[in-house]
């Protein structure tokens, strides 16, 4: 068995390469969601929200330091080395 493959069977998905992948597309742009909130009556509201691309390199280091802070807590609950 492939030692990257998840439970799932699916080889080549591991902790590192899944963040690789959100940080590549959230650099990109172009997630979309739904922002939930309320309005002024208190009423809940939905609406459809996209992301926008990251140009600014103050934001890119921004973002990778907190993807980067992210991976490594979640190494650390998996019982995972950090790689340097």
């Amino acid at each position: 068995m492939d030692e990257n493959a998840t439970a799932y069977g699916r080889p080549g998905r591991d902790m590192w390469r899944t963040l690789n992948t959100v940080q590549e597309n959230v650099i990109r742009g172009g997630l979309t969601g739904i922002q939930h909130g309320r309005d002024e009556n208190g009423r809940p509201t939905r609406r459809p929200v996209t992301t926008r691309e990251i140009k600014g390199i103050d934001q890119d280091v921004k973002l990778n330091r907190a993807l980067w802070m992210l991976a490594e807590r979640m190494a650390e609950l998996k019982g995972e080395q950090i790689a340097a």
